[in-house]
């Protein structure tokens, strides 16, 4: 499973993704990092944290705007509750057929701009529109144009490349690749390094730097997340689950699993049981 992020519009008309998003804290973990060409647009709306942005390290509180540059790796962390935001993500296409090219420049990570917020204020508003809505479709194609235009205008510089910083994201992007594809093996710093092509020294080092965690802690992760997945699935035992994940300890898990993901396996089967419960019709 690839952290390379493949957006898919449901909307021709709408060719952005406009969602609200949410990070729980578990011992200020960060989410899994990801990357993708379109740029990202974060607007916090509640809550305090941490934004990783391609090695580099941004605290955020409700009111910040932050801007993901194309193919950034990123990733985002609660600081002792829950971070929530509203993120727009412009697909180049959409960029391009309006004679600019969203991948060709670099914008300023994060921005204090009242105009800004104002403009994606009013965005909000109009997605919240009933569909069918006269003018909804162009009022939202509008703001997007002029959030962009200003963030083209105000807050953004060509994309020079900084060939060291770019190789290093593309070693660290491999490995992250390498192991969403072989959690369920034994795993080793020597063996990822090997596939990425680089000493595992400086992978280690690399890799801590653009995921905000080291490389055995995101393994485990990984495979939490996984197994979060398969807990799911009553007909599997948490036992089993453990192995499918890479994990022939049963206590390792136990207490990984705590870590991770905030509970035990058994708790976290026994909640999404209860919820799912809570949301049958009565």
């Amino acid at each position: 499973m690839r952290q390379y992020e493949n957006h898919n519009l449901e909307n021709n008309e709408l060719p952005f993704i406009y969602k609200p998003g949410k990070v729980r804290s578990v011992n200020r973990m960060f989410a899994a990092s990801n990357w993708h060409e379109n740029v990202e647009i974060l607007y916090f709306t509640e809550g305090r944290g941490v934004l990783f942005d391609n090695g580099r390290v941004m605290s955020v509180v409700k009111g910040d705007v932050a801007v993901i540059n194309a193919n950034h790796l990123h990733a985002l962390a609660g600081d002792g509750e829950p971070l929530c935001y509203r993120y727009l993500i412009v697909d180049r296409a959409f960029c391009l057929a309006n004679g600019f090219d969203s991948t060709a420049l670099s914008y300023q990570p994060k921005i204090n701009d009242p105009a800004l917020l104002a403009l994606m204020s009013d965005l909000n508003a109009a997605y919240e529109m009933p569909d069918g809505s006269a003018y909804k479709t162009l009022t939202a194609r509008t703001l997007v144009l002029r959030i962009m235009l200003l963030l083209c205008t105000g807050y953004s510089q060509s994309a020079a490349v900084d060939d060291r910083r770019e190789r290093s994201t593309a070693y660290v992007k491999k490995a992250i690749d390498y192991i969403r594809a072989s959690y369920a093996n034994d795993l080793s710093l020597d063996e990822v390094a090997a596939f990425a092509g680089i000493n595992k020294c400086y992978l280690s080092r690399e890799f801590h730097k653009y995921t905000g965690y080291p490389f055995v802690a995101y393994v485990n992760r990984t495979r939490c997340q996984q197994a979060a997945r398969l807990l799911l699935d009553g007909h599997l035992s948490v036992h089993e689950i453990g192995k499918l994940c890479g994990f022939e300890n049963r206590s390792y898990f136990t207490k990984s699993f705590r870590r991770y993901m905030g509970s035990t396996p058994n708790e976290y089967r026994a909640s999404v049981a209860n919820q799912a419960e809570e949301r049958k019709p009565k």
